[in-house]
């Protein structure tokens, strides 16, 4: 018999706090990256793997080509990070395959050299250091979905989950109110517990 595996909630940052990583990230690298972790739910290797032919801005999509399990899928691509893109592809001096290029190797950059941009967003947001990381901004993409009235299979796909299992932790983690499901003890009376 195997020990009972644990359920541990993710940490997930809020829209605010988001708004504010966003506004802190001054180069135009950081708030690229943190658009495909937020904006379209990539996991940060799928980021550094990007190449320029899984960018399809006709459709507004990126193609995530052998992301994890070795599955491909579509997701989404919002406009704004689109036209950010275009910026960053241009200020990168149009990088042949892949995006996000190594200037040692001319190859992907690596996940060590991308979780360091991310940090350093983090950094300049006023965030403490380690409390979030890419994924949690991965994380914060799938519940903020939830909390909008999104359907858990649709942000399954989105994600490249193999198992709804492991898409359904995000309700954990949805805003309650937002479901429209109250306490019982706010239906008492004045919603005061007595003596």
């Amino acid at each position: 018999l195997y020990p009972k595996k644990q359920l541990i909630l993710p940490d997930i940052m809020t829209e605010m706090q988001v708004e504010h990583l966003f506004r802190a990230a001054h180069s135009l690298k950081g708030r690229c990256v943190g658009g495909l972790l937020y904006g379209c739910g990539l996991r940060i290797s799928e980021v550094c793997n990007l190449r320029i032919q899984d960018i399809d801005s006709a459709n507004k999509r990126i193609k995530v080509v052998q992301g994890k399990g070795g599955k491909d899928r579509f997701t989404l691509l919002p406009q704004q990070l689109l036209e950010q893109l275009r910026n960053y592809y241009l200020e990168a001096g149009r990088p042949q395959e892949f995006l996000f290029t190594s200037t040692q190797t001319q190859r992907a950059l690596h996940v060590r050299s991308m979780q360091l941009v991310v940090n350093a967003a983090m950094q300049k947001a006023g965030f403490e250091s380690g409390r979030f990381t890419a994924h949690t901004i991965r994380h914060s993409f799938a519940t903020h979905l939830l909390n909008q009235g999104n359907n858990l299979h649709v942000i399954k796909t989105l994600l490249g989950h193999s198992k709804l299992e492991t898409t359904m932790i995000y309700l954990h983690l949805q805003h309650h109110t937002q479901l429209g499901i109250v306490s019982p003890l706010e239906k008492l009376g004045d919603g005061t517990v007595g003596d």
